[in-house]
């Protein structure tokens, strides 16, 4: 990846004299093994997945379409690469067995379509369009099961802030492995917002400066499943998990004490149906370096 895809990460880590090494795969594995905090044991687990954000998405494609210089594959440190092969068979593996024995003359079916350069990026496209929908129908199973969880509860979590964005700031929440915004202002715009951002440090400043958000900071929110609909547009069936900002509090942003006293008492404690449970539990152990944004 281009370095500065790690401008804003590095310019994050700078304050707690920490540099990632980006010159090779070797370096920048090195760097995160040293990248820890004693104060924060989670710390090197955000950091890594903040860095993997940083990179460019692998992709299929045909050897005689791009130059050896482009067939290099940066998180894997590996000169040639081609997809695993498994048996749960995914189309790309069948591709790969097919042209391994057109290579050795030995496929009697297809014939000169599997040297067909034109045809070969024909189907790599495919490929690649295929694997985007199958990650996209993966997050919004794990968004259902997710809302599904969170139905009627409010729950109070510590979060990690992952993205800095002109309009509010991302949020991780490790116990449940989910991600999720705090807007600085409402989203038809008519309310001037709580936070601005600041390109140079890369951060959302108070207007009296006295509060500050940034990458990696600690703060505390309440997860509920919004109410009214995501849009006019969408299906009224359709909701979304909210975050709303506790800690540290910041006027006009931070629900007031009045309103998080009545939130705490109040609060659902209700465990989830064991069912739904079990859904999110078993998804998030199947893809646990997965983080999904819901």
């Amino acid at each position: 990846p281009p370095a500065q895809n790690f401008d804003n990460l590095q310019h994050a880590l700078k304050p707690i004299g920490i540099q990632l090494e980006t010159g090779s795969s070797l370096a920048l594995a090195q760097s995160l093994d040293r990248a820890v905090l004693d104060s924060d044991p989670y710390f090197n687990n955000l950091l890594r997945i903040l860095t993997t954000r940083c990179m460019m998405q692998a992709q299929y494609f045909c050897s005689g379409s791009c130059t050896p210089e482009e067939f290099r594959h940066y998180g894997l440190a590996t000169g040639i690469y081609t997809h695993f092969t498994s048996p749960i068979r995914r189309y790309a593996d069948v591709m790969v067995h097919r042209l391994l024995h057109a290579s050795i003359d030995r496929d009697a079916v297809y014939g000169s379509e599997l040297t067909d350069k034109i045809k070969m990026n024909e189907q790599s496209d495919v490929l690649n369009h295929r694997h985007r929908m199958a990650q996209q129908a993966s997050r919004s199973s794990v968004e259902l099961y997710t809302n599904l969880f969170f139905k009627g509860k409010t729950v109070e979590e510590l979060g990690y802030v992952t993205q800095i964005l002109q309009n509010g700031f991302g949020v991780l929440i490790p116990n449940y492995g989910i991600e999720g915004v705090v807007y600085t202002t409402t989203k038809e715009g008519t309310a001037p917002p709580a936070l601005a951002y600041e390109q140079e440090s890369h951060t959302l400043v108070s207007p009296d400066k006295q509060s500050e958000i940034r990458l990696f900071q600690r703060v505390r929110v309440i997860l509920q499943v919004d109410d009214k609909p995501v849009s006019a547009n969408v299906s009224s069936m359709r909701r979304k998990l909210s975050l709303r900002l506790v800690e540290p509090q910041i006027a006009g942003l931070s629900i007031d004490a009045d309103e998080l006293k009545a939130v705490r008492a109040s609060k659902n404690t209700k465990p989830a149906d064991a069912s739904e449970e079990s859904k999110i539990v078993e998804l998030v152990a199947k893809h646990p370096e997965q983080i999904q944004s819901i």
